[in-house]
């Protein structure tokens, strides 16, 4: 009998890595802009060993988009992200909730300062509220009749060149060659919601928790066979 406990261990570890990554989905369902993870296996065999490697891609299909009424929420309909001076390097995000910082600049709900084609977009520090501030479809911001700067949107030919960094924020991977969106297509006053499908994921994590369910059982069927023919082999004379 060829039992195989090393390729066993791999699949319920790659299991429990599933589980993980349906479970962060679910949990981000509500915010902003977030884009679902999807893992999957590559499987290979070499001199009759079997290794198998995880990996994590993420979805970056569209969330639905929904109107606030807040001028300073925006939303991106098709291509690109916002740019985000993270303080080290240029950020990227979907998540389009800004608001007018203490000192007049646009910025994310964390503080980020958000990117215009010339640096920091600057709304001024007078106004009790944002209703004079309007932005384009193109991107371009106006206090009142002022042309204040241009959203700077950037794009990645393979999303595979981005990586997470949390807080609904990426950054591009060494090598990666970002392109500036030409003609943008930006929603003032609406937002991009969660791309997770919530019946989707809970129907996998029940899946992925049953198979995890059955290959404990087969663990431990075979390890009471095994326990059984080591007792039993004493018997034999």
């Amino acid at each position: 009998m060829n039992i195989r406990f090393s390729e066993l261990k791999q699949a319920m570890t790659g299991q429990m890595d599933r589980n993980s990554v349906v479970a962060n989905n679910l949990a981000n369902v509500n915010s902003n802009g977030y884009k679902r993870d999807v893992m999957f296996s590559e499987i290979m065999k070499t001199n009759n060993k079997t290794d198998v490697q995880n990996h994590v891609a993420t979805d970056f299909s569209q969330g639905a988009l929904s109107p606030t009424n807040n001028p300073l929420d925006m939303a991106i309909s098709g291509e690109g992200f916002f740019t985000i001076d993270d303080g080290n390097q240029a950020a990227y995000t979907r998540d389009g909730h800004f608001n007018r910082g203490a000192d007049g600049f646009l910025r994310t709900s964390s503080g980020l300062a958000v990117m215009g084609q010339t640096g920091w977009i600057d709304l001024g520090m007078t106004g009790n509220a944002s209703e004079e501030i309007s932005v384009t479809m193109a991107g371009e911001v106006f206090m009142g009749d002022e042309y204040i700067d241009k959203l700077e949107i950037t794009s990645f030919s393979d999303p595979g060149e981005m990586e997470k960094l949390g807080g609904n924020l990426y950054r591009a991977k060494s090598g990666a060659i970002d392109n500036r969106v030409e003609d943008p297509m930006v929603l003032q006053g609406k937002i991009e919601g969660s791309n997770v499908e919530a019946v989707h994921e809970m129907v996998s994590l029940i899946e992925l928790q049953r198979s995890f369910e059955t290959s404990q059982k087969v663990l431990q069927t075979l390890d009471s066979a095994l326990a059984k023919a080591a007792t039993s082999i004493g018997n034999y004379k």
